[in-house]
C-alpha cells in the first residue's frame, strides 16, 4: 500500500507522450520511509519561464479574451492497481480533466481491506486482474464494506461476459485502459451521483427524525388526536386519547371513529358529514370549533370541543380530528358565573341600600313640609292671609318630589322615553342661555358646534336635562371659576363592551362637557354613576345627577367617556347614535287661560284610589260624566255595560291582575278602532313595547301632572278629528 508518487515524464505511453508539452507533474512530499504522496497539478502558463514556448494544452485565447479557468477539485481515490504506469496514467488523465487526485495504491486484498477500514474515499478505481487477486474480488470486497462508495473497474481487455458480472456484482461502470476517454466523465458522473445520494440519505434522515419528532409530539399533546381515513376508520390514536375515552391504541386501530368517539346522538351526522368531505355539514365543518359529547368506555358523557383538518398525503386522503376535554373549563366557567354573579348580587343589594337611604333622606325632607304645612291648614293655625303661602309651599314640595322621582326613574331606565327626530346642535344652543344662569358669572361658557346639523333621535327633555346635570357637575369642580366648553360633532366610533344596547360600530352624534376644574380622583372615578355616590357636601348634592345621565343615555341607546387629569380638568362625551332623519320643526300651541270644559263620558282606568278620585273631581268639575275602575278586567266590565257611552279612555299603563293598559286598550279597540286613549303611568316596566305608541303631550301624560294638563290634553284628544 503506497501512496502514488509523482508521474514521470517518460512513461511509455503514446498518450503520455504528446502529453509531456504541457510541463508534466509537480513532484509530491513523502509522507513516510518507503511511500510517497502527491497532489500534482498542472502548471500553469503564467508561471512559465521568460522565453519557454507555450504547450499545446494551454488554450492562450488569441483574441485577448480573458478566459477564467475552473478552479480544480480534489478527490480521495483508492486505486486497486498493480501497474505503477497504468497508475501514473490514470493520475495524469484526472488531472487534465481538472482533478486534483489524492492517490493511495494497494495491489492486493490485504491492502485494499485495510484502506477501505482506515480511510474516507470519494472513488476507488479497481483493475480487473492482478496478481491472485481479480477485480471481480476487488468489487465483492469494496460493496462488502462500502455499498454507496463510487467503484469504476478497467480492464486491459472486456468482454460483455465480465462488464455485465463486474456491474452485477456492483461496480458503477467499467472502462478499457486503452481508451480512457470516458475516465473524467465517469469519475465526475460517479461523484455527482455519490453527492446525490449522499444528500438523500441525509435528507431522508432528517425527514425520518423530524416524522419522530411529530409522533412524539402528538403522543405527548395535552389534547387527543384522532386521525381517521376517508371510510372513517381510525389510524392514530394519541396517548391523551387513550386517557379521555378510555381506550387503548390497539383496540381502535381499525374501528369506525363515530362508534369509539362521539355519542350516539352525532353518528348520523358525522357519517353524513363524512361521505362528503366534510363540506357541505352545518356544524361538523373541517378547520373549525364546535362542541360535540363524546362517549367514554364506561358510557359516560364527555363535552368536548372538536376540529378537523384535512391531512393529504402519498398514500391518500386522511383528516386528523383535535379533541380537546371541556370539562374543566365548563366547571371553571360555571365557578366565576357564581362568582359574579354573587359579586353583582352584593353590589346591587349595596346601591339599593344607598338608593333607600338617599331617597328616604330626600323624600322624608319633603313629606315634612308637606305635613307641616298641610297640618296647618286643616288646624287652623294660619291667618287667612298665610294660607295661600303654606298651600303654595306644599306644591313646591310636590313638584320637587316629581324632580326626584323622574331622576330615580331615569337612573333605573323605566322612564319612559319619547324618541323624535331631533337636532343635537339646535339643543345645545337652545341650552346656552340656561347654562350661563346655571353655571354662574365666574365660569365661563363656551360653545362649538359642528358644521350643519347633528341629527338624532332623542327625548329632548332628557338630552336637556343630560346636559344641565354634566353643566352643574362642571360648575362644582370649578369653585374659583373656570371654563365650560360644550362642543358638538359627529365621529365614527366603537361602543366598548358596557354599552350592550349600542347598535354597534359606526356614525354617532357626540356632545363633550369640558370643564377646567380639579379632576377627578382615581379612587373615585369606578363610583361616579352609582347613585347617590358623590364628594360634594350632602347639603348641595343628592348624588344622583351622573346616575341620571347614565340611565338617560343608556335608554337613548348611547354610552358615557370620561377623561380627567387632576388639577386639569374633566371632559364627559355623551355618545348617541346618529340619524339621517331630520326634524320637524314644531310650533308650540298657545294654551287658553282656562281650563275647557266637555260633556263626553271619560273611563278612568287606576288601580291608586286617590288618584282614580282626583281625576274623577278634576273632571266632572268640567263637565265631564266620569266612570271608573280599579283594574284592567274592572274596566272590562264597565265597558261591556256603557261603551255607547265612553268617548275616551284614560288609563294606567301598569296595573294589577295580569291586565296592562296596553293589553286593555287591545282588547277595547278591537270593537271600536276609532276609540280614544290616553296613557298615563308613574314609570312603565313596557316602555319598550308601548314605547312607538307613546307620545307625550299628544296621548301620554307622565305622572305627576296639574289638572291643568290633563283637562287641555283630554280636550285635545276629543277634538281631533275621526281617523
Amino acid at each position: 500500500m503506497t501512496r502514488l508518487p509523482p508521474s514521470p515524464r517518460n512513461v511509455s505511453t503514446s498518450l503520455d507522450r504528446s502529453q509531456q508539452a504541457e510541463g508534466g507533474l509537480t513532484p509530491g512530499t513523502t509522507s513516510n520511509p518507503g511511500s510517497t504522496s502527491t497532489n500534482a497539478s498542472r502548471t500553469s502558463s503564467d508561471t512559465r519561464r521568460a522565453g519557454e514556448q507555450p504547450s499545446l494544452f494551454d488554450h492562450d485565447d488569441e483574441s485577448g479574451a480573458d478566459v477564467r479557468p475552473v478552479p480544480p477539485r480534489s478527490i480521495r481515490l483508492l486505486l486497486a492497481e498493480d501497474s505503477l504506469d497504468d497508475a501514473w496514467l490514470v493520475q495524469r488523465h484526472l488531472e487534465r480533466g481538472g482533478l486534483v487526485p489524492d492517490i493511495l495504491r494497494v495491489q492486493d486484498a490485504d491492502g485494499l481491506r485495510g484502506a477501505l477500514e482506515g480511510g474516507r474515499w470519494d472513488l476507488v478505481i479497481v483493475d480487473d486482474a492482478m496478481p491472485g487477486f481479480s477485480g471481480l474480488e476487488a468489487i465483492r470486497l469494496i460493496r462488502a464494506h462500502c455499498p454507496s462508495l463510487p467503484c469504476v473497474m478497467l480492464s486491459g481487455t472486456v468482454t460483455e461476459e465480465s462488464a455485465a458480472e463486474a456491474m452485477r456484482l456492483g461496480a458503477n461502470d467499467y472502462l478499457v485502459k486503452g481508451n480512457l476517454t470516458r475516465l473524467v466523465p465517469a469519475v465526475e458522473r460517479e461523484l455527482r451521483e455519490s453527492a446525490n445520494r449522499a444528500e438523500r440519505r441525509r435528507a431522508e434522515r432528517a425527514l425520518a427524525a423530524s416524522e419522530e419528532r411529530t409522533r412524539l409530539i402528538i403522543q405527548q399533546a395535552l389534547d387527543a388526536v384522532v386521525s381517521f381515513a376517508t371510510d372513517g376508520l381510525i389510524t392514530e390514536w394519541n396517548l391523551r386519547a387513550e386517557e379521555l375515552f378510555g381506550r387503548s391504541r390497539a383496540e381502535v386501530i381499525g374501528r369506525p371513529f363515530e362508534d369509539v368517539v362521539l355519542a350516539a346522538v352525532h353518528r348520523i351526522e358525522f357519517v353524513q358529514a363524512l361521505a362528503d368531505g366534510f363540506t357541505s355539514s352545518p356544524t361538523l365543518g373541517l378547520k373549525r370549533r364546535v362542541e360535540v359529547t363524546g362517549a367514554h368506555r364506561d358510557g359516560h358523557a364527555v363535552s368536548l370541543e372538536l376540529s378537523l383538518v384535512p391531512v393529504p398525503s402519498s398514500a391518500g386522503l386522511y383528516f386528523s380530528a383535535f379533541l380537546r376535554d371541556l370539562t374543566e373549563r365548563r366547571d371553571a366557567e360555571a365557578k366565576r358565573a357564581s362568582l359574579e354573579a354573587q359579586l353583582r348580587q352584593s353590589q346591587k343589594m349595596e346601591a339599593i341600600g344607598k338608593l333607600a337611604g338617599g331617597v328616604a333622606h330626600d323624600f322624608n325632607n319633603l313629606l315634612t313640609v308637606i305635613q307641616g304645612q298641610a297640618s296647618m291648614v286643616e288646624s287652623g293655625m294660619l291667618a287667612a292671609d298665610e294660607v295661600l303661602p303654606a298651600v303654595r309651599a306644599i306644591g313646591e314640595a310636590a313638584d320637587k318630589a316629581a324632580d326626584l322621582t323622574r331622576q330615580l326613574l331615569a337612573f333605573s331606565r323605566r322612564q319612559v322615553v319619547q324618541l323624535a327626530p331631533s337636532d343635537l346642535n339646535e339643543l345645545v344652543a337652545d341650552l346656552g342661555k340656561l347654562l350661563r344662569r346655571l353655571i354662574g358669572a365666574d365660569v365661563q361658557l363656551h360653545t362649538v358646534l359642528a358644521p350643519g346639523s347633528v341629527h338624532i333621535k332623542a327625548d329632548t327633555g332628557m338630552i336637556e336635562q343630560v346636559l344641565m346635570n354634566l353643566a352643574v357637575n362642571a360648575r362644582d369642580a370649578m369653585p374659583q371659576g373656570g371654563s365650560l366648553i360644550v362642543s358638538t360633532s359627529i365621529v365614527q366610533a366603537t361602543p366598548p363592551a358596557t354599552a350592550g344596547s349600542s347598535p354597534g360600530h359606526g356614525q354617532y352624534a357626540r356632545v363633550s362637557v369640558e370643564d377646567s376644574g380639579v379632576g377627578i380622583a382615581s379612587e373615585h372615578l369606578p363610583h361616579i354613576f352609582e347613585p347617590f355616590y358623590t364628594t360634594k357636601d350632602k347639603a348641595r348634592s343628592t348624588g344622583l345627577g351622573l346616575a341620571t345621565v347614565f340611565g338617560i343615555v343608556e335608554q337613548h341607546h348611547g354610552w358615557v367617556d370620561v377623561v380627567t387629569q387632576i388639577g386639569s380638568g374633566t371632559t364627559f362625551s355623551v355618545y348617541l347614535p346618529y340619524s339621517t332623519t331630520a326634524p320637524i320643526p314644531v310650533i308650540a300651541p298657545v294654551l287658553p287661560l282656562t281650563m275647557p270644559r266637555g260633556y263626553e263620558g271619560i273611563l278612568v282606568v287606576d288601580d291608586d284610589v286617590a288618584v282614580r278620585e282626583m281625576i274623577r273631581d278634576v273632571l266632572a268639575r268640567q263637565g265631564y260624566r266620569v266612570r271608573e275602575a280599579a283594574s284592567g278586567r274592572d274596566a272590562l266590565d264597565v265597558w261591556q255595560r256603557h261603551h255607547q257611552d265612553i268617548a275616551l279612555v284614560l288609563t294606567d299603563i301598569v296595573m294589577p291582575d295580569g291586565m296592562t293598559g296596553p293589553d286593555l286598550v287591545d282588547r277595547l279597540t278591537a270593537t271600536r278602532p276609532d276609540l280614544r286613549v290616553i296613557y298615563t303611568s308613574g314609570y312603565s316596566t313596557e316602555s319598550d313595547r308601548v314605547e312607538a305608541q307613546l307620545r307625550e303631550g299628544v296621548n301620554f301624560l307622565q305622572k305627576p301632572y296639574r289638572p291643568g294638563t290633563l283637562v287641555r290634553l283630554l280636550r285635545q284628544r276629543l277634538d281631533e278629528p275621526p281617523r
